[in-house]
């Protein structure tokens, strides 16, 4: 059976975002974020996690998902950290306790996952020369191989 999360989806109007919590298996109404029922879902002991969309506003769409989990620490109490896996890395970034957890910090936390993911596009790999762009270096790799010598009688 597949594991049912949580998903965060946010509708967006202009500048204005409107984001809610759609919990699968509920037949309540989805819970709008940093309303008392957020609040109070947050603190609850059945919320583990949720799944929160990266947008790529240049894009004009969703580029994946970001988990954000509840755990303990070792002072004791909840904090809640947003995971996201970029290129075989997983990537952490802490969020803070449950009062915290607003919709612009996510979005936030959101938008650091998509630089992330832009920055390791951009970097040198290696067998890549001279800090050229991934695309750019396929590009030519396909032009080098379509142009051998011929040898004529």
């Amino acid at each position: 059976m597949a594991r049912k999360t949580p998903t965060v989806w946010v509708a967006y109007s202009g500048t204005v975002s409107q984001a809610a919590l759609e919990i699968p298996d509920e037949t309540a109404r989805a819970i709008r974020l940093e309303s008392a029922g957020w609040w109070a879902w947050l603190e609850s002991a059945t919320a583990r996690s949720f799944a929160y969309p990266i947008y790529d506003r240049q894009a004009g769409y969703i580029r994946g998902f970001m988990t954000v989990r509840k755990e303990k620490r070792a002072r004791g109490g909840q904090y809640w950290v947003a995971y996201r896996r970029t290129a075989g890395v997983v990537r952490k970034i802490y969020l803070g306790r449950s009062a915290q957890l607003t919709q612009r910090q996510l979005e936030a936390s959101a938008d650091r996952f998509l630089a992330m993911e832009g920055a390791l596009q951009k970097e040198v790999r290696p067998g890549q020369s001279s800090g050229a762009l991934l695309e750019w270096e396929a590009i030519m790799r396909r032009v080098k191989s379509s142009h051998q010598m011929v040898q004529l009688g």
